[in-house]
């Protein structure tokens, strides 16, 4: 989470307007979202790595780290969607008997728990795409432009600090209980993360007070205000855009 924050202020394409990174990431998350071709969904991956990679800049060893961390989570899902349980025996690839059900693997199960995968991690290579170029405080930015509540962006903003805030904590506490021989072994290991857990709980509502306090020291009335950076938007990287999605909506029908 760190590293992604450290790039989205550092990569290639800090300096291009947020509102067109936010619509090209959106509007291919809507595509992926609402498209059933894993095909498509390869070719919107592949596309969305070439440009957090190549043009942002960012570390294909980071990248690829970042993609690893939902793939257990996806693949547990997915499974869950190809397993087919029936009676009739002749829909299976494969199965095993459990009583009068089979429990196996189906063409369409399987088909569809691919559609599934694909479709994730290509969202979350458009979410990556946002997240590795564009701040929080530019996504926020956009947010308010297209008039989202703001009790909606600033929870946002309240959240995305406390992330940092917990991290931080959670890295003291665990620096201290290991230099006390915490985690000498499995027992120990136990019964620290169980310590670690429970204070960074109250620590962290006892940080939540004090951010509300020096807030209202500093005149909070309801709304966070930031400075923001003036940036014009690139009529070239509009057409850019266009042609991209109109790419793949293309694709869509045809794949």
């Amino acid at each position: 989470m760190i590293s992604i924050d450290k790039y989205s202020y550092i990569n290639g394409l800090k300096d291009v307007h947020p509102l067109e990174k936010f619509v090209l990431a959106m509007s291919t998350l809507a595509i992926c979202i609402f498209t059933k071709s894993t095909n498509l969904h390869l070719i919107i991956l592949t596309v969305m790595t070439l440009l957090i990679v190549i043009l942002g800049k960012i570390p294909f060893r980071v990248f690829i780290k970042m993609m690893l961390i939902p793939l257990t989570f996806i693949s547990i899902g997915t499974l869950g969607v190809a397993v087919t349980i029936t009676k009739n025996t002749g829909v299976l690839s494969y199965g095993i008997n459990l009583g009068s059900w089979m429990v196996g693997f189906s063409p369409y199960g399987i088909k569809k728990a691919l559609i599934i995968f694909f479709r994730a991690y290509a969202s979350i290579g458009c979410m990556y795409f946002l997240a590795f170029t564009t701040p929080m405080v530019d996504i926020i930015w956009v947010l308010k432009k297209m008039k989202l509540p703001s009790i909606f962006t600033e929870l946002m903003i309240i959240i995305y600090r406390f992330i940092f805030v917990l991290l931080e904590t959670a890295s003291m506490i665990y620096i201290s209980q290991d230099s006390r021989l915490g985690y000498s072994s499995i027992k120990r290991s136990y019964t620290s993360l169980g310590k670690l857990v429970s204070n960074l709980f109250l620590k962290s509502i006892h940080r939540s007070k004090e951010l509300f306090v020096a807030l209202t020291a500093r005149g909070y009335t309801g709304d966070l205000n930031v400075l923001e950076d003036t940036k014009s938007i690139s009529p070239m990287n509009i057409i850019y855009i266009a042609l991209l999605e109109t790419s793949f909506i293309i694709l869509a029908f045809i794949l």
